[in-house]
């Protein structure tokens, strides 16, 4: 069922870092600009409140990456598994906490670890359904969309197309089936491998690059396994996009020349066109025609900007910064008047990889059934009746035959196998990342 509007907008304050401490040589105390509530950001001038902002769900610095999750993006997540299309990015200025909140580290996992783990766990809730899964990972370096999972001497450029269904994707990206957590986050510590990083006065690992980590999801009703009954029921897609925005950043603070200042700039140009689109969206006076073709972060994030997704925002901020602050909040402020329309997708034709599967299976077993019922006919008690040549002809056909049945069990075992359920993997332990 459709909704008008699936889109949640939250706050982060990122706790103080060392180069905002206080001096232990200065008498002044660092300014604080900003004050919280659970849903309201306050700018504080001479400790009077001047402006104040409204979003879902406002995380001061004390509270985790864990409750955030929890409260915001756990709910997406599962209904992702249902069969919506969901995205979620952190957005703010260079060294605010987008990639901590959406990465996070081995003691203290992020949004993507977590909801791979929610995920499978969602899976394992669903003993009626089968799913097939697989996941890519794209960087936005200098407008330039490549491949993370594709190792670095067969990485190229790659283009963004239209399919006959409106829905934008990127050509020759690669997917890989995953059936488990763990088997997911081994495909992103191989993508941060290859993204671009770098150091400036602002941070010492500066992401110069946007990247989309995306599940796709494919779901069926479970029929007699055996069989294939229900292998033409409707398959459900969906897809899951995990997003880490680089910052937007002034070359003055950041100290950027050369390379990093050229990164800087396409960074800020990619981040006001997404915020153009986003102003667009939300204004309900401004109706017709969005552009979303100035960038291609918004091109790819096309369907979740106004389109059939659920959106989750997370604005980083630090209290200690006036203007990057109140830029950020202005495009929040922005975001969560955006109208998104979410429904579950149906697939009837060959398109889905899960029913190609599933009907190979099928078509599979067919064959190895009839194969099992032609044997007897060319048998012991033909074999006795004839010359030594046609018995060893005979007998080649036979190991023929037998090894060609094996082949085919292997693949509906290796099929089988990537079809994941409630029941067919290990019991999700804690994911480390």
């Amino acid at each position: 069922m459709a909704e008008e509007s699936a889109v949640k907008v939250c706050v982060r304050v990122r706790p103080l870092i060392e180069r905002e401490e206080t001096p232990a040589e200065s008498a002044e105390p660092v300014k604080l600009y900003w004050k919280t509530d659970k849903q309201t950001i306050h700018q504080v001038d001479d400790g009077n409140f001047t402006k104040n902002f409204s979003f879902d769900r406002v995380f001061s610095a004390e509270e985790t990456t864990l409750q955030l999750y929890q409260e915001l993006a756990k709910p997406l997540v599962v209904s992702t598994v249902e069969g919506y299309n969901g995205t979620i990015f952190a957005y703010g200025q260079t060294s605010s906490g987008k990639t901590f909140t959406m990465m996070g580290s081995s003691l203290t996992p992020g949004v993507i670890p977590l909801a791979m783990e929610d995920v499978f766990q969602t899976i394992k809730n669903c003993p009626k359904k089968e799913f097939l899964l697989r996941v890519s990972y794209l960087e936005i370096y200098n407008e330039t969309v490549t491949d993370l999972l594709c190792d670095s001497w067969k990485r190229k450029p790659l283009e963004i197309r239209e399919g006959n269904n409106k829905n934008v994707y990127v050509a020759d990206l690669t997917e890989e089936l995953v059936t488990s957590p763990e088997q997911a986050l081994a495909w992103i510590r191989k993508g941060e491998k290859n993204r671009h990083y770098g150091k400036t006065k602002m941070n010492q690992r500066s992401s110069r690059s946007h990247t989309i980590f995306r599940m796709i999801l494919e779901s069926r009703d479970r029929g007699d396994s055996a069989s294939g009954e229900n292998s033409d029921g409707a398959i459900i897609v969906s897809h899951l996009n995990l997003v880490d925005l680089a910052g937007a950043e002034r070359a003055s603070q950041t100290g950027a020349e050369g390379t990093r200042f050229k990164e800087g700039c396409n960074i800020n140009r990619s981040l006001f066109t997404l915020g153009q689109v986003i102003k667009k969206l939300s204004d309900e006076t401004q109706k017709g025609f969005t552009n979303y073709r100035d960038s291609k972060l918004t091109r790819i994030l096309q369907n979740s900007l106004g389109g059939n997704a659920k959106t989750v925002i997370i604005c980083t901020i630090t209290p200690v910064t006036l203007e990057e602050t109140l830029s950020t909040l202005q495009f929040a402020s922005a975001a969560k008047n955006m109208k998104n329309d979410p429904h579950v997708t149906e697939v009837s034709d060959d398109g889905a990889l899960l029913r190609r599967y599933r009907n190979e299976i099928v078509d599979l077993k067919r064959r190895l059934h009839e194969a099992s019922l032609a044997v007897p006919a060319i048998g012991v008690s033909s074999v006795t009746q004839t010359t030594a040549t046609e018995k060893e002809t005979l007998s080649q056909i036979l190991q023929e035959k037998d090894q060609l049945q094996r082949e085919q069990e292997d693949r509906i075992k290796n099929l089988t196998k990537l079809l994941v359920t409630s029941s067919n993997f290990v019991t999700i332990k804690k994911v480390d990342f």
